[in-house]
């Protein structure tokens, strides 16, 4: 177990580049005095849809330095990529990452996405979360409090928000750190990856009246969700009209 005793906020990503689309949240998080976590599942042997094992060494140099910009640390899991199983080996390693740094807070991929590794890798952390307080689950590494999870925005697909994350301090942080992932630049969709991320963080940003936003999906969990007045809490200041 870490004996570091500030709080930690984790990010699980089934990519090299996934975790930088979060990256405002985790230098908010980072600037409050968080400690910050980056779990990247898969191996990295994809560049220009073209597998080679030289790919991995590449992508995982490109994580560390974006990783480096924000003081971030990085934890590398190397299954392999576009493969990533839901099973109990994929999941019990997520669950010693948890049980390890003891995060408060972990942000994956939505249950529903564009990308099989995404979609998996949101099932394994789901499963990994709840396994990190089972006693019945016999690894090295004592139980821990589970943390808050949290599902970060989708591409291309839809994404029902339910917090948005004010981020337009930090978002040429961001912007630099997915500049560092140079292999993947071009491989979105035709579009620059810089590009469709700005335009995402803009759009969510206009959604909440802020410049530039974030938003995710808190992952209900007996006793975790957030107790809020009615009408945002209107109801218990409004006097009753007179008579």
């Amino acid at each position: 177990m870490v004996k570091d005793k500030s709080p930690t906020i984790m990010v699980v990503g089934a990519h090299h580049d996934d975790n930088e689309l979060v990256a405002g949240t985790l230098a908010l998080h980072k600037k409050a005095g968080w400690k910050v976590v980056s779990v990247v599942m898969t191996d990295g042997m994809y560049v220009a849809d073209k597998a080679a094992k030289e790919h991995i060494a590449i992508r995982e140099k490109e994580s560390v330095k974006a990783a480096e910009l924000l003081g971030v640390e990085c934890v590398f899991l190397h299954l392999e990529e576009g493969n990533i199983q839901v099973d109990r080996e994929t999941c019990l390693s997520l669950t010693r990452e948890i049980r390890t740094y003891a995060p408060r807070i972990v942000i994956t991929h939505p249950s529903h996405d564009y990308h099989v590794d995404h979609m998996n890798t949101s099932r394994c952390t789901l499963e990994a979360v709840h396994s990190s307080k089972n006693p019945c689950i016999k690894i090295e590494l004592p139980a821990v409090p589970i943390p808050k999870l949290y599902y970060c925005d989708a591409w291309f697909v839809p994404f029902r928000a339910d917090e948005y994350v004010d981020i337009s301090e930090f978002i040429d942080l961001k912007l630099d750190m997915l500049r560092c992932h140079e292999s993947q630049l071009e491989q979105v969709s035709g579009e620059n990856l810089i590009e469709q991320a700005r335009i995402q963080s803009r759009n969510r940003g206009i959604e909440a009246g802020v410049t530039y936003a974030e938003v995710f999906r808190l992952v209900p969990n007996l006793g975790s969700v957030r107790l809020t007045p009615l009408l945002g809490g209107y109801v218990a200041t409004t006097k009753p009209a007179d008579r």
